[in-house]
């Protein structure tokens, strides 16, 4: 008997012309939504590469040592996923450079944003009446009093709205995930399927908890729009309420001092009070060390240059100095870096803590959940910018060793080489992106998928006990 009600729900949704006009509107979103973000996306690697090559010609032509950790800040390429998932918004950190301004006036709509929103909405209006509409109509009555169980009724009802829903929506997401494989200008590997599945699998359960949340309230009401009212209150709640003010709720049970305030306190630190000191310990090796030369803190490098060629003892002794107080600079950077790092290294503890506690609840809502395995199996969530930040800081820890060993080698042929002069860097290390396995960005994922499980359990399973009790008269 469940695959005749399954059958039903299936042929009477087919025949409904208001659920048809959704469904079309699903798959043509879907459809254009990627259309519109993968050509988006060929101006974004466009952009990108001009923004390397921007950056290997300046080094190329102006590379020094004093400004080594800005010249060599690596570049994130965008992500292959783009036009599936944006992500975090990268346009907010500036790396992409804004030619048209129009898009930014107007909301993103990706695929998350398709399933999160639209397709959830749909899924209650598509199942809020399915039990109070039939008791409208005397429908349900009828059933009943048949050999069928409520059960079976409730289940297929359940499954077969499910399928109606979810066909169309399968189409779409695979005419988008055709579009992007034929396109040269994007390029997937065997890996990046898997990845699409999971995403698929996923929107399957993330609609299939807010059909049963439908579902749910349809067995607790007995008209229509008494259920579609406590539906869509609980749509508001589930999707907009919960995922936005769990950050807030985190911040006020746990606080952390601002990032701006940490950028200030580091900034002068390594900035203001490193000058400071280097001056004051530069003043004291020339009085107690360098005193038949202190005069050379007035001279210009002209002078320096002129001097150091006419007078070898001259020569000898400001080479002394200059790798002292090269020596002394180091040390100072040292020290004043390791205090910048202490207060960077508890502030970003802290924030990992407040960051989890948020992240806890915001898990109550299936919203969340599913937005963490979309962005965290394509790389473009937090777990993402983590593992490109850890590459990124080991790339510009091997590029300032690099660029001071050039230095140490300029200075030995020029002692008037100062921190200011052109270096030659022309077989610099470059920065190669390695992204996550799959199995690694899978793994976080799991916890996920468990509450979207369970969600899709709670609701059915109330659905079921509020039906039992259902007055079907």
């Amino acid at each position: 008997m469940l695959h005749l009600i399954i059958k039903k729900e299936i042929h009477d949704n087919f025949l409904n012309e208001r659920f048809v006009s959704a469904c079309v509107v699903i798959l043509l979103l879907i459809v254009s939504s990627i259309v519109v973000l993968t050509e988006n996306y060929k101006g974004v690697v466009a952009d990108y590469h001009n923004r390397v090559a921007t950056q290997d010609t300046f080094i190329d032509q102006f590379g020094h040592i004093n400004r080594a950790g800005w010249m060599g800040k690596p570049l994130r390429e965008p992500s292959h996923f783009q036009p599936v998932v944006l992500g975090i918004d990268r346009e907010a950190e500036q790396e992409n450079f804004v030619s048209n301004p129009v898009p930014a006036l107007f909301s993103r709509l990706d695929f998350v944003t398709i399933v999160t929103i639209i397709l959830s909405l749909m899924a209650i209006l598509f199942s809020y009446n399915s039990v109070s509409g039939e008791r409208e109509e005397g429908l349900l009555k009828q059933m009943l009093s048949s050999s069928i169980s409520r059960k079976v009724i409730l289940l297929g009802k359940f499954i077969g709205g499910n399928i109606s829903l979810l066909i169309p929506f399968t189409i779409g997401g695979l005419t988008g995930l055709l579009y992007i494989a034929l396109n040269p200008r994007v390029q997937l590997q065997s890996m990046d399927f898997g990845v699409f599945l999971i995403l698929l699998l996923a929107s399957h359960l993330y609609v299939a908890a807010f059909s049963g949340l439908g579902l749910l309230f349809s067995a607790r009401s007995h008209t229509s729009n008494e259920a579609l009212l406590k539906s869509l209150f609980a749509w508001v709640i589930v999707v907009l309420v919960i995922p936005n003010i769990s950050p807030f709720l985190a911040a006020q049970i746990y606080r952390i001092p601002s990032a701006a305030k940490i950028e200030r306190e580091t900034l002068a630190i390594t900035s203001t009070e490193r000058d400071e000191i280097v001056n004051q310990r530069t003043r004291e090796i020339l009085q107690s060390k360098f005193a038949d030369i202190a005069s050379v803190t007035g001279m210009s490098q002209k002078e320096i240059q002129e001097k150091t060629e006419s007078d070898p003892r001259f020569r000898e002794r400001f080479a002394e100095y200059s790798k002292a107080w090269y020596e002394l600079v180091g040390e100072v950077n040292r020290e004043q870096g390791a205090k910048a790092d202490k207060i960077i290294s508890v502030f970003n503890q802290r924030s990992k803590y407040q960051e989890k506690l948020a992240t806890i609840f915001a898990s109550v809502s299936p919203f969340s959940n599913f937005l963490f395995i979309a962005t965290d199996v394509t790389g473009t969530g937090i777990d993402g910018e983590n593992h490109w930040q850890k590459q990124a800081a080991l790339y510009l820890g091997m590029f300032t060793n690099y660029v001071e060993g050039q230095y140490q080698k300029e200075k030995q042929k020029n002692p008037a080489l100062t921190v200011n002069d052109y270096l030659e860097l022309r077989d610099r290390p470059r920065f190669q992106y390695q992204p996550q396995p799959f199995a690694e960005k899978l793994g976080p994922t799991l916890p996920q998928f468990g509450l979207l499980v369970f969600f899709n359990l709670i609701f059915f399973v109330g659905a079921f006990v509020s039906f039992l009790k259902y007055d079907a008269r």
